[in-house]
């Protein structure tokens, strides 16, 4: 080769290293993965899981850092003032999500103009539940004992503004029932008092329930999912069995970034995502939780999450649920 040719060789190689896309070099060092919840609850326990595998598909350690308090609120507010670079991601839940925006009066994030939905992760559908000792064996004689006997019925949730509150107001409204709304704070609190029947229903977590249901300390009359779930093989759905069509409750969880991320890292991220989440090993360790993997697009999460956020908007207006500070 003689000194033109290597001359003209060094300037074309040159131009094409400028023009990569940064998605080719990333990562180069350690990503952060900031998870708003306590470490060992079940969150944590997805996370820390797409955290190995996401270290091995990326060849950089992804490091789990808990920052719990204000449902997931922040870990969201120290998340979005990072650079979107790909290097600090966020597990978000849809509490955090697609609940406090609309049921917050003064809400201090803006999810679309702050964060970047880079891909789905994991959800969980509630079970309906009931204690061992109820009367009720299915949604509809839960439903006929409620309406002969009006305000006379609870229900209990995590507190005001969880999932499980606003799913029992969707179910009490679509259904006509006069049934009293018994906040607790956190399913663990509402549990001993449903078992004990000084509570009559509730929407729990399959990890929840499954212990008191096995022991035969609670009933399952169905599942909150959008369809059937093979983590309940034969059970029937809320929608199915109450007549509310379109009625799900499933947490779900997804992994976000600052604002303005290169598309082309968002890209690199989301399809090792769905690689550790596509896997038998990944619903065989969900299942253990009673979960089940949530794989999509980008995209698909963003339209998940407005979805989310009009469902229990429409919710909290038609039950008349008054909005908190």
């Amino acid at each position: 080769m003689n000194r033109k040719t290597f001359g003209a060789g060094l300037l074309a190689a040159c131009a094409l290293s400028f023009s990569l896309p940064a998605a080719a070099i990333y990562p180069e060092k350690p990503v952060t993965l900031v998870i708003g919840f306590s470490a060992g609850g079940p969150t944590d326990i997805v996370g820390r899981y797409l955290a190995q595998g996401l270290s091995k598909k990326l060849g950089q350690t992804v490091v789990v850092e808990n920052r719990p308090g204000a449902t997931g609120v922040l870990a969201l507010q120290s998340v979005k003032k990072e650079k979107p670079d790909g290097y600090t991601l966020m597990l978000g839940s849809s509490s955090t999500l697609s609940i406090e925006p609309v049921f917050k009066k003064n809400v201090k994030f803006d999810v679309f103009k702050e964060l970047t939905p880079i891909a789905p992760v994991a959800s969980y559908p509630y079970l309906l539940v009931v204690p061992a000792s109820s009367p009720y064996t299915s949604i509809s004689s839960l439903v006929q004992g409620a309406k002969q006997q009006p305000g006379s019925l609870s229900f209990a949730s995590a507190g005001n503004g969880a999932v499980n509150h606003l799913a029992g107001e969707w179910f009490k409204s679509q259904t006509g029932i006069d049934i009293t709304h018994i906040p607790y704070k956190g399913d663990s609190a509402a549990v001993s008092d449903l078992v004990a029947g000084r509570v009559d229903m509730a929407f729990l977590s399959i990890i929840a329930a499954d212990p008191l249901i096995t022991s035969g300390k609670m009933k399952a009359l169905a599942i909150a999912s959008n369809g059937p779930s093979q983590l309940k093989p034969g059970m029937p759905t809320v929608a199915a069995e109450s007549g509310i069509n379109d009625f799900s409750a499933e947490p779900w969880n997804g992994i976000l970034g600052p604002a303005n991320m290169p598309a082309e890292i968002v890209t690199t991220l989301n399809t090792a995502i769905t690689e550790v989440m596509s896997t038998d090993q990944a619903k065989e360790k969900l299942a253990t939780l009673g979960q089940s993997p949530f794989i999509g697009t980008a995209d698909e999460l963003a339209a998940h999450i407005r979805s989310e956020m009009k469902r229990w908007s429409g919710v909290i207006k038609k039950a008349n649920i008054e909005q908190v500070e």
